[in-house]
């Protein structure tokens, strides 16, 4: 079952992902009071916590700490970004399963250490993915995007592109979860992802 809570920047959710194992928080929102840490427990409480890239780090041990010192999972590509030191921090590279069927897949690409999360039962079993904008899904839903920088426009060479295709290429997911409200992939979610960086790398590569 998914759960978004809207954030402070209201089109920037973040997802908080329920299984039978326990429960993972993707992409923290950065503001933090008593009323939504008891929605999340009465929701089950905290199993670990993680983000797509260090756009999201803001906040990550005040939600660990909230919830008894629950797991955050940060690759250790991006350990220069982590201004916070803590003991709840647990270092992963490439994949890491966190839970059950909940599995952390590095891609790069964004930052040095973007990644994706995995959920094996989402999508009614299907699999879905939660990228928020390691892999973008853009408003014709039936594509997604790839950047180096989005608010200064500069694209990721076809290179770094084939290696996020590659990273999540081991897994099946029928549904995408972007980063941003509405953007989501709702089926065939490994097509979109390799037609969409076929696409791009016929643009980037002239």
């Amino acid at each position: 079952m998914e759960h978004r809570h809207e954030a402070a920047i209201r089109d920037r959710p973040a997802l908080l992902v329920q299984t039978a194992g326990g429960n993972l928080l993707w992409d923290c929102i950065t503001y933090i009071d008593e009323e939504t840490v008891q929605r999340v427990q009465e929701l089950g409480g905290l199993h670990g916590l993680s983000v797509s890239h260090p756009h999201f780090y803001g906040s990550v041990i005040e939600w660990s700490h909230a919830f008894g010192g629950a797991p955050v999972y940060i690759p250790n590509a991006d350990k220069e970004w982590v201004a916070r030191p803590d003991a709840a921090i647990e270092w992963y590279e490439g994949a890491r399963e966190v839970l059950p069927g909940i599995r952390l897949v590095q891609c790069g690409g964004h930052f040095d250490g973007s990644a994706v999360l995995h959920w094996a039962e989402g999508a009614g079993g299907q699999g879905a993915l939660l990228t928020g904008d390691t892999i973008s899904v853009v408003a014709d839903r039936r594509w997604v995007t790839f950047m180096r920088s989005y608010p200064n426009y500069i694209p990721l060479p076809a290179q770094a592109v084939r290696g996020i295709v590659e990273a999540v290429r081991p897994y099946q997911f029928e549904r995408i979860y972007g980063g941003w409200w509405q953007n989501d992939v709702s089926e065939d979610g490994m097509g979109v992802v390799a037609r969409s960086a076929e696409r791009y790398e016929k643009w980037v590569s002239g």
